[in-house]
């Protein structure tokens, strides 16, 4: 087996996100499953918001930048209002941010 350089984190056996949202990787090894671009996103605001991780909140801003035409707006706002109106105003902010600053 050749090695990938990949990043992988497997932080629990539960699901933190939508199982309607995963996706089917393949790659030249075989295949594996991860989890959606949207749930992603959100994993990384709440890491960004609850525990002040800048690091999270770059990767939150640049896969908004590079997903933008994909990412599903109406279920991540659902999702994050939802979950805590912290959230949901993180994620208003974060997209903003990336709309003024990231597509000049």
């Amino acid at each position: 087996m050749s090695e990938m350089d990949i990043p992988i984190e497997i932080p629990s056996d539960t699901l933190e996100g939508s199982k309607d949202k995963i996706i089917k990787l393949i790659t030249p090894e075989g295949y594996c499953y991860v989890i959606g671009i949207d749930d992603l996103i959100l994993d990384r605001l709440r890491a960004s918001e609850y525990w002040s991780d800048a690091r999270s909140l770059e990767w939150a801003r640049y896969l908004i930048y590079s997903q933008f035409e994909s990412i599903d707006l109406t279920y991540m706002r659902e999702v994050a209002s939802k979950e805590d109106p912290k959230l949901a105003a993180r994620f208003e902010q974060e997209y903003q941010w990336v709309t003024l600053h990231m597509f000049k």
